[in-house]
C-alpha cells in the first residue's frame, strides 16, 4: 500500500485521518474519522463513496484475489466479522460497493474458485450457527448455499441442515445428525464441506 500524503484534522474529541493512495493504477484519497465516517475521494476532492455507520478501520486488501486491491470497512458490532466491501473494477478504474456484503460476516474465498463462504452466530451462545456460500456479481453478493446448524441442549431438531438457495427459494438437500455438544470443530467442517461440495451449488 502506497500512501503518498497524509493529513490529520483534530476536532474536539475526534481525529480525522486522510491519506492519498496510489494503487491499482489510480490515485484516490481515503479519509477515516474513527467510529464515525469513512469517505473515498477523487484527486480533485469529489466524494466517490461515504459510509457513516461508525466504521472503526479500513483495509486495502485483494479480497477476490484478482490482483487488485479492494477496500474493506470494519465495524465494532455484536456480530464478529460484519464488514462492508468496495471491489475495484479494473475496467472502470473505480471501486464498486457490494451493497449486501454485511449479510455475509467473516467471509473467506474458496481457493481456485470465484466462490466465498461466510459464518455467523444464530443463537444459543453460538451453538446454533449459519454459513452461506455465495459469489459476487456486479454490486451484489449472491447466495447459493446455506449450512444451518442447531446443537443446543434444549433443541429437538439438532443437526446440520444443508440447503441450495436460488433467490427466495431454499431447498434442503442434506441433513447430518449430530449428538448434543459433540460437534467440536465447526471451522474445519465448514471449510471442508464447502471446498469439497461447492460444485453441487453452482
Amino acid at each position: 500500500m502506497k500512501a503518498l500524503n497524509s493529513k490529520e484534522e483534530f476536532g474536539e474529541e475526534e481525529l480525522n485521518i486522510c491519506k492519498e493512495q496510489s494503487e491499482n493504477g489510480i490515485i484516490f484519497e481515503t479519509c477515516l474519522k474513527q467510529y464515525d465516517l469513512f469517505s473515498l475521494k477523487s484527486p480533485t476532492g469529489d466524494t466517490l463513496y461515504k459510509n457513516d455507520n461508525n466504521p472503526s478501520e479500513y483495509l486495502l486488501t485483494d479480497f477476490n484475489e484478482d490482483g487488485y486491491l479492494d477496500i474493506e470497512l470494519h465495524f465494532m458490532t455484536n456480530v464478529p466479522g460484519v464488514n462492508e466491501l468496495l471491489i475495484f473494477d479494473p475496467e472502470l478504474k473505480s471501486f464498486t460497493e457490494i451493497e449486501n456484503f454485511s449479510n455475509f460476516p467473516s467471509s473467506l474465498k474458496i481457493n481456485g474458485t470465484d466462490l466465498f463462504y461466510s459464518y455467523h452466530r444464530s443463537g444459543c451462545a453460538d451453538a446454533n450457527w449459519d454459513s452461506d456460500l455465495f459469489y459476487l456479481k456486479e454490486n451484489k453478493a449472491i447466495k447459493i448455499g446455506n449450512i444451518h446448524t442447531i446443537e443446543c441442549d434444549n433443541e429437538n431438531d439438532n443437526g446440520i441442515y444443508i440447503y441450495k438457495v436460488n433467490g427466495e427459494n431454499k431447498k434442503q438437500i442434506k441433513l447430518i445428525q449430530i449428538e448434543k455438544k459433540d460437534f467440536d470443530n465447526k471451522w474445519d467442517f465448514i471449510e471442508k464441506y464447502w471446498t469439497e461440495n461447492y460444485k453441487e451449488f453452482k
